[in-house]
């Protein structure tokens, strides 16, 4: 078995052909930039299609299409905790329902009659069906797995049409936000400062970084004179294990402290410092600026149960930790401050989700425009 490549633009392409049904079909694909990148895959490609480790594609079925081709492929490329969500949603909730299906013949009945079955009882632990938000989740791993198919991303193409596009989306609710207004924050700050994570509760509260983004930060990155921290990775749980990655936005950011926060950091430098000295030659130095008391790394899950009880002890209106980073972004735009700033330092893609995730705040923020603006035009 033998192949073709060409150049077609700026991009080169493949092509060989094999039998399907005792017919001669043709198998191509481009977009690759250099001729050895689209040569090395050519080369794969015949290999895999010699070995016969393809399924005809007119009897391959949902199931073997997902698990077998489609999750190995894409393990490579995405974040662990995002693998690992399409896993779960794969084996656990498409997998179950329509697994059986031929790939070739999964129509808009098919994907409609799933999403009413994860309605009624999709849930594994309790019973009961799962929420709009998670059928949403679900209906965008099925769709890209089907354009993936469709397009042939990673093999030949194994359908014409990809019919997640014909079926309504779950719509998802927006849950109310929940955060805290400036006096129960300081109260909470106030009520948590014997808590050996408390440097950690002040900095989410007055940088908005995420949980992953304050758990893979090192001193390193860390200007306590220029008073600036500088985010470049996230450190985030899959299932039990911890792994280090890019920040969510895919790309790192610089954050100013204000001086007490700085002096925060100080203290509980300080405080690590001792617990260094204590541990001896057993501390692990990692460089992390939050660690256990041996210097190890926190798990995520760890350091989000322990601020639930500090949140009980205070006895204040429950919030999640994330919920610190909610509570930054609100008192910051309720302050007046421009929400493209708001959007650098919560380290968003795009001005638009900031506006999108925060638009409760926007009406009172438009009074206040319009009584300033008042002033200036009539004195």
């Amino acid at each position: 078995m033998k192949g073709t490549i060409w150049k077609r633009g700026e991009t080169w392409t493949y092509q060989f052909a094999v039998l399907r049904g005792g017919r001669r079909t043709f198998i191509n694909k481009g977009g690759f930039r250099t001729k050895r990148e689209c040569q090395e895959a050519l080369t794969g490609a015949l290999a895999d299609w010699q070995k016969g480790a393809r399924v005809e594609p007119s009897k391959l079925t949902v199931a073997e299409y997902l698990e077998s081709q489609w999750l190995p492929v894409i393990q490579h490329g995405v974040k662990p905790t995002t693998f690992r969500g399409y896993h779960d949603i794969v084996a656990n909730r498409i997998v179950p329902c329509i697994g059986d299906v031929r790939l070739a013949e999964l129509n808009e009945g098919d994907i409609a009659r799933m999403y009413s079955e994860l309605r009624a009882s999709g849930r594994r632990h309790g019973g009961g069906g799962l929420s709009e938000a998670s059928l949403q989740h679900t209906h965008v791993v099925l769709r890209k797995a089907l354009r993936d198919a469709m397009r042939g991303a990673h093999g030949p193409k194994l359908l014409l049409r990809n019919a997640a596009d014909d079926v309504q989306r779950p719509r998802r609710q927006r849950t109310e936000m929940h955060v805290w207004s400036a006096d129960e924050l300081r109260r909470f700050l106030n009520d948590s400062r014997g808590d050996r994570l408390h440097s950690c509760w002040a900095v989410a509260a007055t940088t908005g970084l995420r949980r992953g983004e304050l758990l893979g930060l090192r001193w390193d990155d860390v200007d306590l004179d220029g008073q600036v921290l500088s985010v470049k990775r996230s450190r985030v749980a899959a299932g039990y294990s911890v792994s280090e990655g890019t920040p969510k936005s895919g790309r790192g950011r610089r954050v100013d402290l204000d001086p007490e926060t700085a002096a925060v950091l100080r203290g509980h430098r300080a405080r690590q410092l001792e617990e260094r000295m204590a541990w001896g030659e057993a501390w692990i130095d990692t460089g992390l600026v939050f660690t256990r008391e041996n210097g190890e790394g926190l798990h995520p899950q760890t350091v989000s149960q322990a601020f639930e009880r500090a949140v009980t002890r205070a006895d204040l209106p429950v919030i999640r930790f994330h919920d610190l980073r909610h509570t930054h972004a609100t008192l910051m735009l309720g302050a007046g401050v421009h929400p493209k700033v708001v959007q650098e330092r919560l380290g968003h893609a795009s001005i638009q989700i900031t506006l999108d995730t925060y638009s409760h705040v926007m009406p009172g923020m438009q009074a206040d425009a319009a009584a300033k603006v008042g002033a200036l035009v009539f004195g």
